[in-house]
């Protein structure tokens, strides 16, 4: 049986969501058919990178996890770093790179970059020493998500013919460094989510080879939630970056202005500290099973994120038959809409407001939306084609 190894920044039960879903799902997707072993560092938290879990290896459920230690936590350093970056990031002419093919928007030099992207974390010394000395024990080393020096730094430290990335790629300033350009073409080929983020990296990287993958999404069907009252929902991490600062604010201006008994459920964790309103319900983290229950049970799921290469949520939301209301400013979850039929899209607090008037109005059409949401996910992401094609890239790698 052939070794791969999977190397992602954190990897742990208690961490959900993200490219760390992916890889663990990859994992157990390749297990029966190779020795897997997973990568990764000892950090728990992506703000910090702090050492948290145990370093060496461990077995979980059956696939092995080395875990190695994170040499700093990130600092002050990076922070002024990035602010630097978004200053520096020219969004007056992204329009005229777009249509030139030129990006280099920023005007960074690539000692700069690396500096940006080594302090940003996790940076393990041990890792990439461990995978330089033992890339040649592996069939194939998956890379999760581009932006990290997990990834960055690893890509360089093995052979090219070994290499396959996801990467997990989203429209976002640190998109734009150069120095992510040069590792894609250090990957044998690119694993893409979804043919949004195929274009953008084409857009970004140039033409490499590669192929949508994508990822198995569960389409087993849950009964509803019954919470007492309708409900729209957003499962995931609460957070500014996930746009839902804005969704709070326009569902409560809806509210406002459309009295009802609506409320906004929101499951996950909340790192943006929701407000105490009446209209809006917080239950945390919930088990895998009563989040689809209540996604089966919401009128309407929000994904309000304008960076998204995938989203998980919202495909498990369209397979338990819930239409999807997403941000147009993600390229990604607009294909999902216009591809599948199964929801509408908002760009501003006036089509928000009109869409929810909408859907809340039109139950034949919500019914008719909840069919064609649940046919596009069990058409495109079932287990089984998802894990062949894999399969098939990794039995192509020498």
């Amino acid at each position: 049986m052939s070794n791969v190894a999977i190397v992602v920044q954190r990897c742990h039960e208690s961490i959900v969501g993200g490219s760390e879903a992916e890889a663990w799902q990859c994992a157990n997707m390749l297990k029966n058919r190779y020795q897997v072993e997973i990568l990764t560092t000892s950090a728990a938290d992506y703000i910090t990178w702090a050492n948290e879990f145990p370093q060496g290896r461990e077995e979980r459920n059956g696939i092995a996890i080395r875990r190695f230690k994170v040499d700093n936590k990130r600092s002050l350093y990076w922070y002024k770093l990035h602010e630097k970056l978004l200053n520096s990031f020219n969004k007056a002419n992204l329009q005229k790179a777009k249509s030139t093919g030129k990006y280099n928007l920023i005007g960074w030099t690539l000692a700069l970059e690396d500096e940006f992207i080594r302090h940003q974390g996790p940076y393990s010394k041990d890792l990439l020493n461990f995978l330089e000395a033992s890339c040649d024990n592996y069939k194939a080393i998956i890379f999760f998500s581009y932006l990290y020096p997990t990834t960055y730094f690893g890509i360089f430290r093995t052979r090219k013919e070994l290499c396959l990335l996801y990467p997990t790629l989203h429209d976002e300033p640190t998109a734009y460094l150069l120095a992510y350009k040069y590792m894609a073409k250090r990957a044998r080929k690119i694993l893409w989510n979804s043919e949004a983020e195929q274009r953008l990296g084409t857009s970004l990287w140039g033409k490499m080879p590669g192929r949508v993958i994508g990822m198995s999404i569960s389409t087993r069907e849950f009964g509803h939630a019954h919470l007492g009252f309708p409900y729209v929902m957003y499962s995931g991490r609460i957070d500014i970056n996930k746009g839902c600062e804005d969704l709070i604010k326009y569902f409560l201006k809806y509210k406002k202005e459309n009295p009802s008994e609506l409320k906004l459920v929101f499951t996950g964790k909340d790192i943006l500290i929701l407000p105490t309103h009446p209209d809006i319900l917080f239950k945390g983290f919930v088990s895998e099973e009563e989040k689809f229950r209540l996604m089966a049970g919401a009128s309407m799921f929000i994904m309000p994120s304008p960076y998204e290469s995938f989203s998980v949520v919202t495909l498990e939301a369209m397979a338990q038959r819930t239409p999807v209301l997403v941000n147009g400013a993600c390229e990604v979850l607009v294909d999902h809409v216009m591809q599948s039929g199964g929801g509408m899209i908002y760009r501003d607090y006036e089509s928000f407001s009109a869409a929810l008037n909408e859907l809340m109005s039109n139950q034949s059409w919500l019914s008719e939306m909840s069919s064609r949401a649940r046919e596009y996910v069990v058409s495109r992401y079932g287990y089984h084609s998802i894990r062949k094609n894999l399969i098939e890239e990794i039995e192509a790698c020498e």
